[in-house]
């Protein structure tokens, strides 16, 4: 599995107003991957009257498992560039 960088405070015992929220609490919501996804970003979204802040996840999935040629790159993207699969 791999951990993505933590996205910050996302729950907090008590009900604070959501400007606090944001810096008081505890990073208990954690994104992992594995296999064939690739994830660009994890970002905590406004209060929804949880007592967890939601957490949006951006990712992309590589076709057969491909590894990307670097980190910005997905074999999707590659597909829609070249018309064929890399490889």
């Amino acid at each position: 599995l791999t951990v993505m960088p933590s996205a910050g405070p996302t729950w907090i015992h008590i009900k604070l107003p959501d400007f606090l929220r944001r810096f008081a609490g505890l990073p208990i919501d954690q994104v992992f991957s594995k296999g064939g996804v690739t994830i660009h970003s994890a970002t905590r979204l406004e209060d929804t009257g949880s007592d967890h802040l939601p957490v949006m996840v951006e990712f992309s999935l590589r076709l057969n498992q491909q590894k990307p040629l670097d980190e910005h790159e997905t074999a999707t993207a590659a597909i829609s560039q070249t018309g064929k699969t890399p490889g």
